[in-house]
């Protein structure tokens, strides 16, 4: 009998993946970002950060969860001047919106896990030429 690590590894990620609420492809978020983030010390989430015209998006992602935080900070100010606090978000996905590239994460109106389903709410994030936010809700 023969007990291979990599094997038990990858059987043991998977299991993990499995259990997310979130649907989550993490080097596709470090291609947007550019940054590559660690699992956070709590050991449930990521943060990624973008910088642009003295304003900070900080984005924190729970997979297991499906909670989603999103701050932005402007130079010189303490506390953050956009807030949002997501629950249950199932998926999340990089699109194209117009000439940028952006994240849309939120929740079908429907449970599905097909990836391109349109969502009913959520967030949509553009960092490049400039930082953007947009609620996604939208009405059927």
């Amino acid at each position: 009998m023969s007990f291979d690590v990599s094997q038990k590894k990858a059987r043991l990620s998977e299991l993990v993946r499995s259990a997310c609420t979130l649907d989550f492809v993490e080097h596709e978020f470090v291609d947007f970002f550019g940054d590559v983030s660690p699992l956070n010390e709590d050991a449930c989430s990521y943060t990624y950060t973008a910088r642009r015209d003295g304003m900070r998006l900080e984005f924190t992602i729970f997979p297991l969860s499906g909670e989603v935080y999103a701050d932005i900070f402007r130079d010189g100010v303490a506390e953050s001047i956009v807030r949002s606090r997501l629950r249950d978000c199932t998926h999340a996905r990089f699109v194209q919106f117009g000439p940028a590239l952006c994240l849309e994460i939120g929740r079908p109106h429907l449970p599905t896990s097909e990836r391109s389903a349109p969502l009913s709410w959520g967030l949509r994030l553009i960092i490049d030429p400039h930082l953007r936010v947009e609620l996604i809700h939208e009405r059927g």
